[in-house]
């Protein structure tokens, strides 16, 4: 079937393109898709940097409790040089002053840390600098001073200390230090709502976005279903009915899109299959007819050919006896020639037809016993394996289903060969039927002449003959009549062997159902050797 160009190529319009672009499945797929991934891109951003926002909110909600914490060591470090200050004052013992200069050491990296926590707050800065310039006139101008006094007039140092002026100090330092707490506090709580906040947009915009994403699904979904599902079951129903032998239906091909290709295709494959069934059924109506009037012609063949030919037998063998009687030694021969020529064409044309009614028609299927059968083959026998001295032995044989008659055609053409032709002075065969599933197989050996294994395909061919006549008499249609008999039942017939060993013929019939195709009672050997 030749494949039909779109329609917008045979139209050949830019407008015919985006229609049917339009209508196409792909392209409407690939748009739909394209959104979904448009809306789960979006999404995702948006959740993204909803929690890029949290996080940063979060990180700042604890920078500011690192501040805090910073902000108390520092305070933490001033006490401990007023207190060191203080008990050197008092005692005069400069292993006193070890926390002073503790603090002294500690106090400008606690600064810088402090500084960078509160960087984002320009009101926390300006109180860090304030502290951190006044906790350095502290330092410069109160204590270092007292300590070098001191350590010069003690007494002195007392009652400079004795005025309080350092405790003011140091009280005006924790008081900076308490609202820088307070301060930092509040903005803790202000970055954790903050971040509270964002954390409840993330959780709606990904709920919302999931839904949505949901929802386009669905709707998908309903699209798929309505437009691609549905059509598509159409089309699977269509062809199961016409799988089913129905090959006039149809589906409708109003659409424009892949669907409507197919459904096109679809409708042109049944009508071509409707035709060809039409005509496949008036050839075979032929071929019956002619098949009818060929076989009524060879029975009328064989009928007109035989008579004349019976009567020229009996005229000649009458002639041959006269000439024995008469002394004529050489008409005798001749006649006799002529008789045997005669009785050759006879088997000829019996064969002949045998062979064109072989495989035709029903078979008349029945459960079979084999050994029965094999029995009544060996009667039909009884004289050529007599004359032969032969030894036929068959084991017992499993039940088939098929035409008695015909298989025992093929039972008696097969063991006749093997009796035929065969040198031996006493021929052997045997006869094996093994089940193998649903078909039994049948072996036939002998311990005949043999076959060239190059020549095996040749001996099942009407009429082939690998020896002569004067050697082996037949016509050569034994083993053709034989393979029709076993493909009409269904199975396979092949041979093989070696010149001068023996042959195996072996053959395939359909099992009888029940036990009795594997469980039969054993059946005697038929042995007739004299």
């Amino acid at each position: 079937m030749l494949k039909k160009e779109p329609k917008w190529l045979e139209a050949g319009g830019s407008g015919t393109v985006r229609r049917t672009l339009k209508r196409s499945i792909t392209a409407r797929t690939l748009v739909v898709g394209i959104a979904l991934a448009a809306l789960f891109g979006a999404v995702f951003l948006v959740l993204v940097l909803a929690i890029q926002q949290q996080r940063q909110a979060g990180r700042l909600a604890l920078r500011s409790q690192e501040a805090i914490t910073a902000g108390t060591d520092l305070e933490k470090s001033l006490i401990n040089m007023e207190n060191g200050l203080r008990g050197y004052v008092a005692s005069g013992r400069e292993r006193l002053l070890e926390p002073f200069d503790a603090g002294r050491r500690a106090y400008p990296r606690q600064v810088t840390v402090l500084t960078r926590l509160v960087a984002d707050e320009p009101s926390q800065q300006a109180a860090v600098r304030r502290i951190a310039s006044d906790i350095d006139d502290y330092v410069a101008l109160w204590a270092l001073p007292l300590v070098q006094l001191a350590g010069e007039r003690l007494p002195s140092a007392r009652s400079v200390i004795a005025t309080g002026t350092g405790r003011r100090r140091l009280d005006a330092l924790r008081a900076q230090f308490a609202d820088l707490f307070v301060r930092e506090r509040a903005v803790a709580r202000e970055r954790e709502l903050r971040a509270e906040q964002r954390s409840d947009v993330a959780v709606g915009i990904g709920v919302a976005g999931v839904a949505l994403v949901v929802l386009l699904a669905i709707g998908m979904w309903q699209y798929l279903r309505r437009a691609i599902l549905r059509p598509v079951g159409v089309v699977a129903g269509a062809a199961e009915a016409v799988a089913a032998g129905d090959l006039s239906v149809r589906v409708p091909a109003a659409r424009e899109d892949e669907l409507g290709s197919l459904a096109r295709s679809f409708n042109a494959m049944t009508a071509s299959l409707e035709r060809s069934q039409a005509e496949l059924r008036r050839r075979t109506a032929e071929l019956e007819r002619s098949n009818a009037e060929l076989e009524q012609y060879a029975q009328m063949a064989s009928h007109d050919l035989q008579a004349p030919l019976a009567t020229i037998s009996m005229y000649v063998e009458l002639l041959r006896r006269r000439a024995a009687e008469s002394g004529d030694e050489q008409a005798a021969e001749l006649l006799g020639g002529i008789h045997a020529s005669s009785g050759w064409m006879r088997s000829l044309i019996r064969d002949l037809l045998h062979l064109s009614r072989v495989g035709r028609g029903e078979l008349e299927r029945e459960t079979l016993d084999t050994n029965e059968l094999l029995g009544q083959v060996l009667d039909n026998l009884a004289g050529p394996i007599r004359d032969r001295g032969a030894e036929i032995v068959a084991g017992s044989l499993p039940a088939v289903q098929g035409d008695g008659r015909q298989l025992a055609q093929v039972f008696q053409n097969l063991i006749g060969n093997a009796i035929k032709f065969s040198d031996e002075e006493h021929p052997h065969v045997t006869v094996e039927g093994v089940v193998e599933g649903d078909v039994v197989a049948f072996l036939v050996r002998d311990n005949g002449i043999g076959i060239d294994p190059a020549q095996i395909e040749r001996i099942f061919r009407p009429f082939e003959r690998l020896h002569g006549e004067a050697r082996y008499e037949g016509t050569g249609v034994g083993l053709a009549i034989c393979r029709r008999i076993v493909e009409h039942h269904g199975g396979e017939i092949s041979a093989e062997g070696r010149p001068g060993v023996g042959s195996t013929f072996r053959f395939t019939v359909p099992r009888a159902p029940g036990p009795a195709a594997i469980e039969r009672p054993p059946a005697p050997q038929a042995t007739m050797a004299q």
